[in-house]
């Protein structure tokens, strides 16, 4: 039996290499297409980097009430910017995503060095160690993010830093003395810092010391890392004069809704994520008890489900429980007679390893040749649909945030940098578009460009985010009569271009 599981595991490596070699492949696209967008809430996190690339953290995280141009609306911590922009800096790519995919990618290798490291902890055999990354990297979580312009590989990488400090070689324990303690909560401050959102793992460590019976050193954690974190909020907030808050709270003020819930998991296809969940928590069914791993997994799963309920229609959200799952897979690695020990099976024959590697190429190329179908680039539609008139331009543009490189590229920054975020802050009354429908109405918007079904008509009375996602934000009433009644539509395919009306229609 043994022989036969050493086998299966040894006949997948080849298989396992191969889809690694097609996340470096499509990751390494997105690195060599600075100007494209592969995913759509790139965008806003290009507008905000070039905020602060442009102004510092004032303009990075605005005070005004989003009222004087450009609008933008930063949802993150400053960490992944700061490095983002300071790489740019360093290699002269400032206004592209250069900056930020390579810090996304170098990322997501940190964290595969990481789970192959807790692997080995445990004496797991290598082809172990691929299996669990292969798993990885067939989860649409993963692959979707796999050099994307998005701060939660940086937030993940930090927080697995901060759980390797912490746990030892079985797993369920953290280890003894501050020191480890103390390095964990400083990782977790980074990760936080990063992405707000990333409080499972520390929550985890405070359960499990708890758990230990290690109440001093539970609590010495627990006010250190919450007295750091609100402090730092403190000082970023002062420092924008309230802007910090404003910005990172003010788009998650929606409504909680299942829509949201079932709209994150059908964009999430195909769902790898929970077959592969389901498999590892069976083969794992007799190691499982109340460590830290589990209840990492756990919180983890409860937080990023209560996220996708509040705003929905991201894949980021299964990031994080993707690879808690796989952490738990990893130190819960219990191989019996193989532990430990080097495989002596034969190698699987070259026509085995030759079909792995066409699968693993044609499959990158597929969904690469999808993605840049689906994402192209603003000047190729714009030389494309004879749109002459926006090569120069003065003033901010209403853009989708699928366009936002094209404006970067003529020297201007859009009047809002995340259309979605600012429909639901004005749905929930957050947000009052009084500013951009005098400008709309005065025509000093030079052109918009939109990428969703505005429609014939605005949203009926009592319509909202929850119903129509991405396109709220353009059929809100004062927002759609405005721009229909100033600007003219040019469709081309999926795309429209509104450009400003001769005289505004009475």
């Amino acid at each position: 039996m043994t022989i036969a599981r050493g086998r299966i595991w040894t006949l997948c490596a080849p298989l396992n290499v191969a889809l690694l070699g097609f996340v470096l492949f499509f990751a390494g696209l997105r690195l060599a297409r600075p100007g494209t967008v592969f995913y759509y809430t790139e965008g806003p996190v290009l507008g905000s980097l070039a905020a602060l690339e442009a102004g510092g953290l004032p303009d990075l995280y605005p005070s005004d009430g989003w009222v004087e141009p450009p609008v933008v609306l930063t949802l993150y911590p400053p960490t992944y910017f700061v490095g983002a922009a300071g790489l740019n800096r360093w290699i002269g790519s400032a206004g592209t995503f250069t900056g930020l995919r390579i810090v996304s990618v170098a990322a997501l290798f940190g964290l595969l060095v990481l789970l192959g490291l807790h692997a080995r902890r445990r004496r797991a055999p290598p082809t172990w160690i691929l299996a669990l990354t292969a798993a990885a990297l067939l989860t649409p979580g993963v692959y979707r993010l796999a050099g994307g312009a998005q701060a939660d590989t940086l937030a993940l990488l930090f927080t697995w830093v901060g759980v390797t400090a912490a746990l030892g070689t079985t797993g369920d324990r953290v280890r003894s003395g501050a020191l480890p303690v103390f390095a964990a909560a400083t990782a977790f401050f980074f990760a936080i810092f990063t992405k707000q959102s990333f409080v499972a793992a520390p929550a985890a460590l405070f359960a499990s010391l708890v758990l230990e019976r290690r109440y001093g050193s539970a609590s010495l954690f627990a006010v250190g890392l919450a007295s750091a974190t609100l402090l730092g909020v403190w000082l970023l907030d002062t420092a924008t004069t309230g802007g910090y808050v404003a910005n990172t709270l003010g788009a998650l003020t929606g409504a909680s809704g299942w829509a949201h819930l079932t709209t994150s998991l059908s964009n999430s296809r195909p769902l790898q994520w929970f077959p592969i969940a389901a498999a590892i928590l069976f083969v794992m069914r007799s190691r499982l008890g109340l460590g830290f791993p589990e209840i990492y997994l756990g919180g983890s799963v409860l937080l990023h489900t209560a996220a996708m309920l509040k705003t929905g229609s991201s894949v980021n959200y299964l990031l994080e429980p993707t690879f808690a799952l796989l952490l738990l897979a990893a130190v819960r690695w219990v191989p019996g007679a193989t532990s430990g020990a080097r495989e002596t099976h034969d190698a699987p024959p070259p026509r085995t390893r030759a079909l792995a590697m066409l699968f693993a190429i044609a499959l990158g190329l597929t969904a690469s040749a999808a993605a840049l179908r689906e994402y192209p680039t603003m000047k190729a539609w714009a030389s494309g649909a004879g749109s002459a008139r926006m090569a120069e331009f003065e003033g901010y543009p209403l853009a989708d945030p699928l366009f936002f490189p094209a404006v970067l590229d003529r020297g201007g920054r859009p009047w809002l940098n995340d259309p979605f975020a600012f429909g639901a802050m004005e749905e929930t009354g957050h947000w009052d578009p009084a500013r951009l429908v005098s400008d709309l109405e005065s025509r000093r918007i030079p052109f918009a460009l939109s990428v969703v079904d505005i429609g014939p008509s605005p949203a009926p009375p009592g319509v909202g985010t929850r119903d129509l996602v991405l396109a709220y934000f353009w059929r809100s009433r004062p927002v759609w009569t405005a721009l229909t009644g100033s600007y003219e539509a040019t469709v081309s395919g999926p795309m429209t271009v509104w450009l400003p009306r001769e005289e505004p229609q009475s």
